[in-house]
């Protein structure tokens, strides 16, 4: 019975992990797409400018993850949590009550910033201190739930729009931000178990000997090849803008003439892609290894942007978002695949945030390229050649990458 409470203590914090990256990542991000069309209909501006919210958020976002640690304390862990749902959730709302762009822009970079201190830094944080066993396992099942959200959200959120507009439907974002991150706020005793007198899943105490052997190797940072770090930023930058795309499925089959329905049942399939196949990347990378398997992702979602570009029917899309969705996965697991690979783990914290941050400011840039691309062309024509042409330079990228480490 106790081996039961213990077990499901850690549950309930991975829980609420998951649920952190879904308000922080996956509403924010992955279901804008949806009012990108409706916003720019009523103010009568081009989809460009609202598509900017989103590249101001994640702009932002990635401005709170930078001070994340300087303000995830211990004694401030609660009333954060509390303070940054709220400011979530409460500038979701008032989107809701925007008259003008402008306003937009502001509130979104608040719940930018919010959404960064309680991003992927916090949450990897506590993960990492609460889980010594499975926690690849653990980390991977909570980041995946940034596309989770996008799966199961999106279909309601389109409906909520097209029966009582996107006023409404940014209420009912509020409303599940709040629900989302309730067990954190509940069910999160601290960011460190040792503080509390608790144990994190599987400490045998031989975590300190790991973080000893990690301070010591510091001095190994000068041996990073500039090189490697070039193409790890570049291949970031480029991956991370890929995902950029599905925001604007929707669009893309507005363009073809499709139903509304078929777009946002192609945002949220791809959203589904996108919480599996990370999950699949990770294991085919323990069987086949990184190189192949970032490959194998690689020609997939190559194949997605020639499917949604030359066969333009409802089943094709659905096809392609499916296969796009694992751009999400070269996004982030394949950074990280590739930053361990080509810098040792001795080296990752000093090379990742550079690596990461390079990939967050693609994502913001290309939210709105892709918006403007629309608006000065009237198709996605030129957009999904820009994709495939950066998933190729991608590819070779791997290609070369891996090449050079083992020569």
């Amino acid at each position: 019975m106790n081996n039961t409470r213990i077990h499901g203590r850690y549950l309930l914090i991975l829980i609420a992990m998951a649920g952190m990256i879904a308000t922080s990542v996956g509403l924010p991000t992955n279901v804008a797409g949806l009012f990108f069309s409706p916003i720019a209909d009523e103010f009568g501006i081009l989809k460009g400018q609202v598509s900017m919210t989103l590249t101001i958020c994640n702009l932002v976002f990635a401005a709170g993850g930078m001070f994340a640690p300087k303000l995830l304390k211990e004694e401030w862990l609660r009333p954060l949590l509390i303070i940054g749902t709220a400011v979530i959730a409460g500038c979701t709302a008032l989107l809701a009550l925007s008259q003008n762009i402008m306003m937009m822009y502001i509130l979104n970079a608040a719940r930018g910033f919010a959404a960064g201190i309680l991003g992927f830094v916090c949450v990897t944080m506590i993960i990492n201190n609460w889980f010594v066993a499975k926690v690849g396992l653990a980390t991977s099942i909570a980041m995946s739930c940034s596309g989770v959200a996008g799966a199961l959200f999106s279909p309601i959120i389109s409906s909520v729009i097209e029966s009582a507009g996107w006023r409404a439907g940014y209420l009912v974002v509020a409303v599940m931000m709040v629900v989302l991150n309730l067990p954190a706020i509940l069910f999160v005793p601290s960011l460190d178990p040792k503080t509390k007198g608790m144990r994190a899943l599987g400490d045998t105490g031989e975590q300190s000997k790991t973080a000893s052997a990690a301070s010591s190797s510091t001095s190994n940072v000068k041996k990073i090849s500039m090189a490697f770090l070039a193409m790890a930023i570049v291949y970031s930058f480029l991956a991370c803008g890929a995902t950029a795309l599905p925001q604007h499925f929707p669009g893309i089959a507005s363009s073809y003439e499709m139903a509304a329905s078929v777009g946002a049942m192609m945002l949220s399939v791809c959203m589904a892609a996108n919480s599996i196949g990370k999950i699949v990347l990770g294991a085919m990378a323990d069987k086949l290894g990184s190189r192949i398997s970032l490959l194998i992702y690689s020609a997939l979602t190559i194949t997605a942007v020639l499917l949604m570009w030359l066969v333009r029917i409802p089943v094709s899309m659905y096809a392609a978002a499916i296969l796009y969705g694992l751009t999400y996965s070269l996004g982030t697991v394949g950074v990280v695949m590739i930053t361990k690979d080509m810098f040792g783990l001795e080296n990752y914290s000093r090379t990742y945030p550079t690596i990461s941050l390079a990939g967050t400011i693609a994502n913001a840039v290309f939210s709105s390229l892709i918006g403007f691309l629309f608006d000065f062309s009237g198709n996605y024509t030129g957009t999904l050649l820009l994709m495939l042409a950066m998933l190729a330079v991608n590819t070779v990228l791997i290609f070369i990458a891996y090449q050079k480490k083992t020569a």
